[in-house]
């Protein structure tokens, strides 16, 4: 059974939340995640790679569309947008553009790590593969 996003928000100490996510989004497998800010992360992510975001790669929220469209193209499941940090919340145009393209988005508060999502997705992954 694969990583979903329903596995990574049941670690209620990470305290994520689900900003969107319709049926399809949420049953899609992670397979690894991984964070980055760069402007175009895809050569460096696989199918299943989900991604970890601050935004700080975007000069305005008219980036942020084609942004989500080269993920989407890549076969991201799904991004965390870390909040606090340069933001003081989700951007609505980054929840516009992952229901547009069906990738789900979550909120990873200022207080969790980014390495702590990940390392949740890889002990979830590292489980099942011994189960």
């Amino acid at each position: 059974m694969p990583i979903t996003v329903a596995d990574l928000t049941a670690h209620a100490q990470l305290g994520l939340r689900v900003v969107w996510a319709d049926e399809q989004a949420a049953a899609r497998p992670w397979s690894w995640v991984h964070s980055s800010d760069l402007a175009d992360p895809t050569p460096f992510l696989g199918e299943g790679d989900a991604l970890l975001t601050t935004g700080t790669q975007w000069s305005s929220d008219d980036e942020i569309e084609p942004w989500v469209a080269r993920l989407a193209a890549a076969g991201v499941p799904g991004i965390g947008f870390g909040t606090e940090v340069i933001r003081d919340g989700t951007p609505d145009a980054l929840v516009a553009a992952c229901e547009r393209h069906g990738i789900a988005l979550l909120e990873v508060p200022y207080r969790t790590p980014f390495i702590a999502v990940a390392r949740a997705n890889a002990e979830a992954v590292a489980a099942q593969a011994y189960a």
